[in-house]
């Protein structure tokens, strides 16, 4: 299911349920190599992946604290 569009508090999180699920193959290669990179584990990388996807998408910013 792709994700939606629109900036409440509702869609981003359903956007980031959707993208915490399986990720395709070069969704699953960026996770890992963010995860190595940063030397965090690859469910926290996912995590933290879904969040920028799902704030970018309700042209949110990325907060210092995400980061």
């Amino acid at each position: 299911m792709p994700i939606k569009k629109g900036s409440s508090q509702n869609t981003i999180s359903k956007n980031i349920d959707e993208l915490m699920k399986k990720p395709s193959k070069t969704r699953a290669k960026a996770v890992n190599t963010l995860a190595k990179k940063l030397g965090i584990t690859s469910k926290e990388a996912r995590r933290r992946q879904a969040v920028a996807i799902a704030l970018s998408t309700a042209g949110k910013p990325l907060s210092k604290t995400n980061k």
